[in-house]
């Protein structure tokens, strides 16, 4: 004798009858004259006192069908630092328009080994300042905030532990890049790599670090080394920068052009992926009350950024889309950019969930917003029956689940 074991779900095909039609997932053969089937129901059990949600109920998976979203961007290039404002007059109304950059006292504060010009923010250099001929007065800053490289004397001298330039910004801008030029006065012997660095002002630490890195081959003839650009790593708020040589050389090393830009981005609205990814939820086997229910769901769909409730008037199951994705330049792809929840067709599992009428195979979570069932949760555990047939009695087992009602016997 061969026995089969069969899930009967009595609400999908006679919820509201007093029998129990048996549908078989495969047929079974008869080829004999003697051969008979007969179905024997043995060993009822009602689950008060087991699970109410398990592999056995067949209600503890479902699925999420997500589709993501790709976004693209254009970047918009801004200068942060500039030359506006540094031309001053040399003791008439004209303006110096060969680049030198006269210092008068109202703008800088000068001292043996240091110079300030203060604009909106202010550039610092380390070191003397040039002096020459011209009067009043006798020193001044060549124009390296510009981005005309000429006349050849617009330069400052940057050299190791000495001289550098720093600039303190007062509105804590984040600089993605700097553009840098250099000189070098005279022809070398060989080719020789200089490194030059940005530093960014750590100000939880209050330390200087390497942001930026420049490796620059000055040749034996070659003395203009034009528009060289430094991108800073994970571009940040800082209030100061500075550009130092970090090489001790043969020869003055000079930078004709120093400026620094940030940038700002402009999000698409996105592109959904045509191709879905469907993940499957596995409730663990347990008993489960409202409460509970809820809270298990809720960490299951943590990563899909969905959350469920129950409400407290109707007791209808809520399912809230989270999503609060916003992208950036590195992350450009949102996973759950468009989520469904995909119910199996179990009566059982449906009822659980209170999803009957609205029910179909995808259920869209729609994006900033919620899907609320039909009816209330109904996790009452006297409505579900295992049935097996692996057991086989001499004397039929008759059970009352719920006394005085024919209907449940």
């Amino acid at each position: 004798m061969t026995c089969w074991d069969f899930y009967i779900d009595k609400r999908k095909y006679n919820k509201d009858t007093n029998k129990i039609d048996i549908v078989l997932d495969y047929p079974i053969s008869i080829n004999k004259e003697w051969e008979y089937l007969k179905v024997k129901m043995v060993d009822f059990k009602f689950l008060n006192t087991i699970y109410n949600i398990s592999a056995l109920l067949r209600n503890n998976q479902f699925n999420i069908r997500s589709y993501s979203k790709i976004y693209t961007y254009t970047t918009t290039e801004n200068e942060q630092y500039t030359d506006d404002g540094f031309y001053r007059p040399l003791g008439s109304n004209a303006f110096d328009e060969s680049g030198n950059v006269v210092i008068t006292d109202d703008i800088v504060a000068n001292t043996s080994t240091l110079s300030t010009i203060d604009k909106a923010h202010s550039y610092i250099y380390y070191s003397d300042l040039i002096t020459t001929e011209l009067t009043p007065p006798n020193y001044y800053w060549s124009n390296v905030f510009s981005n005309n490289t000429t006349p050849n004397n617009r330069r400052m001298l940057l050299e190791k532990n000495l001289k550098y330039i720093e600039i303190v910004d007062t509105d804590n801008r984040i600089i993605t890049h700097f553009n840098l030029s250099f000189m070098k006065p005279v022809t070398i012997a060989q080719d020789e790599v200089v490194v030059f660095k940005v530093q960014r002002f750590n100000d939880t630490d209050s330390i200087y670090e390497d942001a930026g890195v420049l490796n620059l081959t000055f040749t034996q003839n070659n003395l203009y080394y034009d528009d060289y650009e430094v991108r800073l790593s994970t571009p940040q708020a800082s209030s100061k920068y500075r550009i130092v040589c970090d090489t001790i050389t043969t020869f003055a090393t000079y930078i004709t052009e120093l400026r620094g830009f940030n940038e700002t981005y402009a999000f698409d609205n996105g592109t959904l992926s045509n191709t879905p990814i469907e993940a499957t939820i596995t409730i663990p086997d347990g008993f489960y009350k409202s409460s509970t229910f809820v809270s298990t769901l809720n960490s299951l769909l943590t990563n899909f950024k969905l959350t469920t409730s129950i409400s407290q008037y109707t007791n209808k199951l809520k399912i809230t889309n989270n999503n609060d994705f916003t992208p950036t330049t590195d992350t450009l792809v949102d996973l759950n950019g468009l989520l469904d929840i995909v119910i199996p067709d179990i009566e059982n599992m449906k009822e659980n969930w209170g999803i009957n009428e609205s029910y179909q195979q995808y259920i869209n979570i729609p994006l900033n917003n919620y899907y609320e069932g039909d009816t209330n949760v109904n996790l009452i555990n006297l409505s579900k029956i295992v049935i097996t047939t692996d057991l086989n009695f001499k004397q039929k087992t008759h059970n009352e689940l719920i006394k005085g009602n024919d209907l449940a016997t």
